[in-house]
């Protein structure tokens, strides 16, 4: 990505998230989650359907496409629960005493 895409890339990302983070007034978090992935799945089939020439190279492209998908959604599940992991005090609550091991 070039520094322009970089830069809407995580604009993009950061208004999403907003979105979300508004929808949380009045609606559980768990449901706009929910709401959120299905979004991101819809529309991910969107694109590979859009993307493909015709209907024959969709099918013969959807089973590599759900490969990718998920593998990507994987690394990136887990890179975020791992960040808040390592943050849980900075980003959820600051004042928690470590638990004694």
């Amino acid at each position: 990505m070039s520094n322009a895409e970089d830069s809407q890339f995580w604009d993009l990302v950061d208004a999403f998230i907003e979105q979300a983070n508004a929808a949380c007034d009045d609606a559980d978090p768990g449901v706009v989650s929910a709401a959120l992935l299905n979004a991101a799945a819809r529309f991910n089939a969107f694109v590979v359907a859009s993307s493909s020439i015709d209907r024959k190279e969709y099918i013969d492209e959807v089973e590599s496409a759900q490969k990718y998908l998920t593998g990507r959604y994987a690394e990136l599940i887990r890179d975020n629960l791992d960040d808040y992991r390592d943050n849980y005090k900075v980003y959820i609550r600051p004042d928690d005493v470590e638990p004694e091991l």
